[in-house]
């Protein structure tokens, strides 16, 4: 088996081509495709999902077998050629991973044609992935060739020559202690199969949260459609639900699984805020004697009444003297005082609260009667 890659700006000619009734195309394997939809609708799907920034929006792989190899499949049953030929492309796209290609990262499309004296298959994948971002494709022909040739030999398939020489002398490379030591740096390399395994586990646990907090959603709305403002912290307690006021925001706390206790508040569960909100402000009673008058309310005592209501207004001649030293008068208008002498006279006038201001002074000083 070999393989040929070629970039591509045009998905929905690369789509259409693989899927061509008339050179037998059929859909074998598919990434993030909906499989029902026809030919065009998966082109506009990967088209919308391709990043438009990129100017290369995806790689065409051929697949082809050799013609023994192409005479040995046309002999087994369709169903066991088909199953022959998804195993083959499920462990190219698994080596290529392995050195560095995330293929499974991305959407793509595999097709399979058989119009021809050699068994083929046409691969298109995104360059962009399923977190948009641009897939690792340094020496994407070279691993791919070499990927081809190290899965002919899995699979007992003929492989180039010439490839499979570079591959086996990769390999003895690879093996050689001094690689090792070096490559022992390089082990936590995005795209090996450890690195697949814990991803899948993560977007396992990731889809079982989602489903825990949508199960939980549910269950809070439906005991808020029925319970009161009293009573409602005593069912989602049945439910084994405690329910907590965290920061601004109420919540529960649950008991998981494992036996862990985990919090979730009900901005995070996104459940209807009708519903719950009425349930959890409860209004505060007043204090009711037993022959059912109101409870007077305490007064309060002459030091806070003090407190309260003091005010400290300043002397309405104080306000007047600041006037006139600020326009550079040194002595009142029509009075004949100084400026000190008006501050003396208007502190003795706060001190002594019954004293008698006249009217023309008491205008000249722009105040009011105390």
């Amino acid at each position: 088996m070999i393989a040929k890659v070629s970039t591509t700006s045009r998905i929905t000619r690369s789509v259409l081509y693989g899927q061509d009734e008339q050179k037998g195309g059929q859909v074998l394997l598919y990434n993030c495709v909906d499989i029902t939809a026809t030919p065009e609708e998966q082109a506009a799907d990967l088209n919308a999902m391709s990043n438009p920034s990129y100017r290369i929006k995806g790689y065409n792989f051929i697949l082809s077998f050799d013609d023994k190899d192409t005479e040995k499949l046309r002999h087994l049953k369709e169903k066991e050629r088909y199953d022959f030929i998804r195993k083959v492309i499920r462990a190219f796209i698994e080596e290529m991973v392995r050195r560095g290609t995330n293929i499974t990262d991305c959407p793509f499309v595999v097709a399979r044609h058989g119009n021809t004296d050699n068994e083929h298959c046409h691969m298109t994948v995104l360059t962009t992935t399923i977190n948009n971002k641009h897939i690792r494709d340094s020496f994407i022909k070279k691993n791919a060739i070499r990927a081809a040739a190290c899965v002919s030999e899995r699979f007992g398939l003929r492989a180039a020559p010439r490839a499979l020489r570079n591959e086996l002398a990769h390999q003895v490379a690879a093996s050689d202690d001094t690689t090792t030591r070096t490559r022992r740096v390089r082990t936590n390399k995005p795209g090996g199969m450890d690195t697949i395994q814990e991803r899948m586990r993560r977007r396992e646990a990731i889809e079982r949260a989602n489903r825990y907090k949508e199960q939980l959603r549910r269950l809070i709305e439906k005991i808020a459609k029925v319970a009161a403002a009293a009573d409602f912290a005593e069912r989602l307690k049945a439910e084994g639900l405690t329910l907590i006021q965290k920061k601004k925001d109420w919540g529960v706390t649950a008991t998981l699984e494992d036996g862990k206790e985990r919090t979730y508040t009900f901005g995070q569960l996104m459940v209807d805020a009708e519903l719950v909100t009425p349930l959890l402000t409860i209004p505060k009673v007043a204090d009711v004697k037993p022959g059912g008058d109101q409870a007077p309310a305490e007064k309060p005592s002459k030091e806070s009444k003090t407190a309260t209501t003091k005010r400290v207004v300043p002397s309405p001649s104080r306000f007047m003297a600041n006037a006139l030293k600020n326009a550079g008068r040194l002595f009142n208008a029509g009075s004949g005082k100084s400026s000190e002498q008006s501050r003396g006279q208007s502190r003795e006038n706060e001190v002594s609260k019954g004293d008698h201001v006249e009217p023309e002074e008491h205008i000249r000083r722009g105040g009011r009667n105390r």
